[in-house]
């Protein structure tokens, strides 16, 4: 993955890049903390189910329409080639629903292409990042 000028964007997809996307992580942890609104990490893997490799325009495509299904303040980061991750802030009123709009979404994959995985968890009362995203990747994944 290339990075923009900026350090900020990923340069293919324009979501957030690692260290921007750890950065905000840290200070949605902190609003949480301060409004005790737990706030929720939905992980998203996608995959070509008829090929090892998904094609870049499918990831640009993705990405795109990803955007779309999002509010402004959610941010979303690209922390792998095939993973993002979106922090929801006021989790438990909002994560579920949009779960329910990605799994129900077919823009997000070209003549279904992808195969869409998603796993949530909610932040914890006095939690650091690097717990909050342990949990994550042990998250159990739900297929489309």
């Amino acid at each position: 993955m290339l990075f923009s000028h900026d350090g900020i964007h990923d340069s293919q997809t324009h979501l957030a890049s690692p260290p921007y996307f750890y950065e905000q992580l840290g200070r949605e942890i902190s609003l949480a903390a301060r409004t005790h609104k737990p706030l929720a990490l939905i992980k998203i893997l996608f995959e070509n189910p008829e090929s090892e490799q998904v094609r870049a325009h499918d990831i640009l495509h993705f990405s795109h329409e990803l955007t779309q299904l999002t509010r402004k303040e959610e941010c979303i980061g690209r922390l792998g080639v095939n993973e993002v991750v979106i922090i929801i802030r006021d989790g438990h009123s909002n994560a579920e629903q949009f779960i329910q709009r990605l799994l129900e979404s077919t823009s997000l994959t070209v003549d279904k292409t992808l195969l869409i995985k998603v796993a949530k968890v909610y932040g914890e009362e006095d939690e650091d990042s690097l717990h909050l995203l342990s949990r994550l990747d042990r998250a159990e994944l739900i297929s489309q």
